[in-house]
């Protein structure tokens, strides 16, 4: 079956894998959908967790099961259901699994997502309801599971001011669910002009571009001197992310929710986060929130956050094109 494969630091080819086996507890997918995730991107172009070629891509899919392994059907499961997948799948015994930690699982396993066929197991598929035409948001399970549990740290109350610095696939999925809770001086901060007009038309009341305008000032303009009760920094650019800090009020959190790479330091002056009691949070993800994501799913914007969805057979430009910051979210066709 053709796959998109990671073939060398910065290289992507079209390859070819042999097709899967289902197994005891597990289903096979005809993968529909899969969407490219800036996590796919720093793999390839920077050996995010010290991944090595060749390995095939993708993690964000939603698909149609064509074949039950044993015991899958005493689960509920039929062949014809459509499933959004997770990303890893948690082995359930190891120590943090018990502690309901499952992404730090000791033993994960995953389903590549940039291929044709694809076998998950039970636990990490998640129904797509039958009334649904159209299943390609579902393929957004994934990273919105991840925003979920960014909002969910923050604490973000009704009335809240919160700004989001970078508006590419998990960003504006971010602002969509920041406009549900109830955030107030929604600002996105975002040098790409087009992706600052999708926010405004998504719902946010203001937008800073940071190669023309002074970030922190400007914020301090809008918030009327006191800054944001919430900053979330999704752009992963390390330029961007210390004037998170001088960007939140008084008690404020800063939310550094982006992948950055893995030799980046980021200069924190102590005295001014003590100051403010102010508090610095990251994000991973957690396989817990899939079910409130499907629910989700139909009221976020996802006519605006999917910019393209293009053939499995284009995945390698599909590749160089997310690399022009033109859409927030770029989805294959893989069957």
């Amino acid at each position: 079956m053709k796959a998109l494969m990671f073939v060398a630091p910065g290289k992507v080819e079209m390859g070819e894998l042999p097709e899967p086996e289902v197994r005891p507890g597990t289903v096979k997918l005809k993968i529909n959908y899969a969407a490219w995730c800036a996590t796919d991107v720093h793999i390839v172009d920077h050996g995010l967790y010290g991944m090595r070629p060749p390995m095939p891509l993708g993690h964000e899919a939603c698909g149609t099961i064509i074949e039950l392994g044993d015991g899958a059907d005493k689960l509920g499961w039929k062949i014809g259901d459509r499933v959004s997948v997770a990303s890893l799948f948690p082995c359930g015994h190891c120590d943090s699994c018990k502690r309901g930690a499952d992404v730090w699982c000791a033993t994960p396993s995953m389903m590549p997502a940039f291929t044709e066929y694809g076998v998950a197991p039970t636990n990490g598929i998640f129904k797509i309801p039958d009334d649904v035409v159209d299943i390609a948001p579902y393929c957004l399970a994934e990273p919105s599971a991840s925003a979920m549990r960014g909002i969910d740290l923050a604490d973000i109350r009704l009335g809240n001011t919160v700004a989001i610095s970078g508006t590419g696939g998990i960003g504006s999925i971010i602002l969509n669910m920041l406009l549900l809770r109830g955030g107030t001086r929604v600002t996105v901060i975002e040098p790409v002009a087009a992706k600052r007009e999708m926010a405004m038309q998504m719902g946010a009341q203001f937008t800073i571009d940071p190669f023309n305008e002074d970030v922190v000032a400007r914020s301090i303009e809008i918030t009327e001197g006191r800054g944001f009760d919430v900053v979330f920094e999704a752009s992963g650019s390390p330029k961007a992310a210390p004037a998170v800090l001088d960007m939140i009020a008084n008690k404020g959190k800063a939310v550094y929710f982006a992948v950055f790479p893995m030799d980046y330091e980021l200069p924190v002056n102590l005295f001014k986060l003590y100051y403010k009691e102010g508090r610095i949070q990251t994000v991973f993800t957690t396989i817990a929130n899939y079910p409130r994501v499907m629910d989700l799913i139909p009221r976020l914007q996802t006519d605006k956050i999917i910019g393209a969805i293009m053939p499995l057979d284009q995945a390698v430009e599909s590749f160089e094109l997310f690399h022009k910051s033109i859409y927030p979210k770029i989805v294959l066709k893989c069957s």
